[in-house]
C-alpha cells in the first residue's frame, strides 16, 4: 500500500473510532468508549507515521513514535494523551474503568487526534 493510501486509511479509521467512542460515552459504556479512544489515538499516530513512510506494527512501536513525535514537535501533550489513551486501553481488559476517567481523558484525546491528523500532508 502506498504512503498516501495507508495514511488516508488510518485517518479514516481514527475518525471512525473517535465517533464510536463518543457514542459509547453517551450511553455510559466506559470500557468500550475507552477502547475506541485508544484505537483512535493509535490510528492517528499510524496515519502520521504512514504519511512519512514509517510503518508502525507493534503496540510499543506506537508508543515510541508518540514519544519521538512529541519530542520533534516540542509538544508533550501528544505523549501525555497517548499515555492516557493507553491507560484507557489497559483498563478495557480489567473492566474497572470509571466513566469519569473516560470523560476526563476523552476531550484531551479528541483534541490531540485532530492535531495529529492535521499534521498529515505538512512538508510534502
Amino acid at each position: 500500500m502506498k504512503q498516501k493510501e495507508a495514511s488516508e486509511k488510518y485517518k479514516r479509521q481514527s475518525i471512525h473510532y473517535l465517533e464510536n467512542a463518543q457514542g459509547f460515552i453517551k450511553t455510559g459504556d466506559a470500557e468500550k468508549a475507552g477502547e475506541f479512544l485508544w484505537g483512535s489515538m493509535a490510528e492517528a499516530l499510524k496515519a502520521v507515521a504512514a504519511s512519512k513512510g514509517v510503518e508502525l506494527k507493534a503496540h510499543w512501536d506506537i508508543g515510541d513514535y508518540a514519544r519521538k513525535l512529541a519530542k520533534e514537535l516540542g509538544d508533550r501533550a501528544i505523549f501525555d494523551a497517548y499515555g492516557h489513551a493507553s491507560y484507557l486501553h489497559s483498563n478495557f481488559y480489567e473492566t474497572g474503568l470509571r466513566m469519569e476517567d473516560v470523560y476526563i481523558y476523552s476531550e484531551e484525546i479528541r483534541l490531540i487526534v485532530y492535531k495529529l491528523l492535521g499534521l498529515i500532508g505538512e512538508g510534502e
